[in-house]
């Protein structure tokens, strides 16, 4: 009994070892984005991320001359989160982010669409 009690035990410390030693991913850079249910002019572009003291600025591209400030940015255990405004709507994106690429979503009044990126530089 008392080995099955130092197993379990062993066990999970070493579970909370590989939790605890994901690697904490820089977000910033030039990220691509693609989200195929958004409409046409905002289902691709680019997400810009730069660091400025503790802050993290965000800003979406879309084309050469179109781009959206987000704000109330954060980014905490590799999930960047930000809001944009488009067309007078809150959109709220949150992102989770790996070395070279990100899983996420958009949601806004009329419910969430996947998004998904990769890491352009």
């Amino acid at each position: 009994m008392k080995t099955i009690k130092i197993l379990m035990l062993v066990m999970l410390a070493a579970s909370f070892t590989t939790v605890s030693a994901q690697k904490k991913v820089d977000p910033v850079g030039t990220w691509t984005y693609t989200a195929d249910e958004a409409p046409y002019e905002y289902s691709t572009g680019d997400i810009v991320i730069e660091k400025d003291g503790k802050e993290y600025l965000v800003e979406i591209q879309l084309g050469e001359y179109y781009k959206i400030k987000g704000s109330s940015v954060t980014y905490e255990k590799n999930v960047l989160s930000f809001k944009v405004y488009i067309e007078g709507e809150s959109v709220t994106i949150k992102a989770t982010l790996e070395a070279e690429k990100f899983d996420g979503t958009a949601s806004y009044s009329d419910g969430t669409i996947p998004v998904k990126g990769v890491k352009k530089k």
